[in-house]
C-alpha cells in the first residue's frame, strides 16, 4: 500500500485494516490498493474496494468486488463498534482514508459510508447502534456539503446531528497534528478522549 504510505498514512493503521495491493494479474483488482470490508463481527470478508495507485487513470478510480454493495455496510464498523457503544456517538465520514486518518489521531468511533451518500440500510445500521449523536464529517467540497444536508434531513429526527468544520478538503488530507488542533476541540464529548 505504498500509495497510501506515500500520502502520509501510518503503515500500522493500514495493517490494522488489512489494506494491501492486489498482485494477481488475473484478478479485477490487479495493481489496485485493496481495502477489505468485514462483517460486523470481524470474522468474514464481505467484499473489497480497490483504488488505483496513481491519479492519471482512464478508468474508475474506485471499484468494488463483484456483488458487493457498499450501501449495505459502514466501513470500519467491525473495529469501531465497541467505541461507538461506549461513546453513544458515531463520527460519519465519506471514505476509507478519512477513517484511517482519524484512527491515527486516536479517534476510533468512526465509520465511512463509501462516498457521499448515506443509504437507508446504513441509516438503519446507525439506528441499531443505539447512538445519541451523529457527527457528520463529510468533505468540504460541493458533494460533501450536499451530502451533509441530505444526512441532516434524513437523520435529524433520529439523532442529535453535530456539524464540524474542517480546514481541508477532507479529513484524509489532514495531518494528525491538524486533527488534534482543529477537530478534536470540536469533537469533545463525542469521542473516546
Amino acid at each position: 500500500a505504498i500509495y497510501y504510505i506515500d500520502r502520509g498514512f501510518d503503515e500500522k493503521i493500514l495493517d490494522k485494516f488489512d489494506v494491501g495491493v492486489c498482485l494477481d494479474s488475473t484478478k479485477p483488482m490487479y495493481n489496485r490498493v485493496v481495502a477489505p470490508v468485514y462483517d460486523d463481527d470481524f470474522k468474514y470478508v464481505v467484499g473489497c474496494v480497490g483504488r488505483i495507485q496513481h491519479e492519471k487513470h482512464n478508468g474508475k478510480k474506485w471499484i468494488n468486488s463483484k456483488n458487493f454493495h457498499t450501501g449495505s455496510y459502514l466501513y470500519g464498523y467491525w473495529l469501531a463498534k465497541e467505541k461507538i457503544r461506549e461513546t453513544k456517538a458515531v463520527i460519519l465520514v465519506e471514505g476509507q482514508g478519512d477513517v484511517w486518518r482519524l484512527w491515527e489521531a486516536g479517534i476510533k468511533n468512526v465509520v465511512g459510508m463509501f462516498g457521499a451518500n448515506l443509504s437507508d440500510v446504513q441509516t438503519h445500521l446507525l439506528k441499531e447502534l443505539g447512538i445519541s449523536n451523529l457527527v457528520v464529517l463529510t468533505d468540504s467540497d460541493g458533494a460533501g456539503q450536499n451530502a451533509k444536508e441530505k444526512i441532516r434531513k434524513k437523520c435529524d429526527k433520529l439523532f442529535n446531528i453535530v456539524d464540524v468544520d474542517i480546514p481541508a478538503d477532507d479529513v484524509g488530507e489532514m495531518s494528525v497534528e491538524e486533527i488534534n488542533e482543529h477537530l478534536k476541540p470540536q469533537l469533545k464529548g463525542y469521542t473516546n478522549d
